[in-house]
């Protein structure tokens, strides 16, 4: 089972370009296709940590054509308030430089020790 641990909304359409960029800056896996209407997902990466544990971070369209990123993780699962914290910055610094504005949600309420 995954919790959330992060997730990030991204301002803006995302055309075609905008994805390839998205991907590409945040190091993500294609996934989905954006003709598709009822895709959602259109990229992800795992992140694998001791023990068997890993974070998945997941590019999320929504229905209502709002875009975000999720990062989830596993049970007992335990990045760290340092872990969490480069990990957001990581994926804000790589959407703005996909040319993106990015806000964080609420702080996590899984993910830390």
């Amino acid at each position: 089972m995954l919790h959330d641990i992060l997730a990030i909304d991204i301002q803006g359409d995302v055309d075609q370009a905008g994805l390839e960029r998205l991907r590409t800056h945040l190091g993500l896996k294609k996934f989905g296709r954006l003709t598709d209407e009822w895709d959602q997902q259109f990229g992800y990466r795992k992140i694998d940590q001791p023990g068997g544990h890993y974070a998945k971070i997941v590019l999320y369209r929504d229905f209502d054509g709002s875009w975000e990123v999720q990062v989830m993780g596993s049970e007992n699962l335990d990045l760290g308030t340092d872990g969490i914290s480069a990990l957001k910055r990581e994926l804000l610094n790589g959407m703005e430089a996909a040319g993106f504005l990015a806000s964080v949600r609420d702080e996590p309420t899984s993910g830390l020790s």
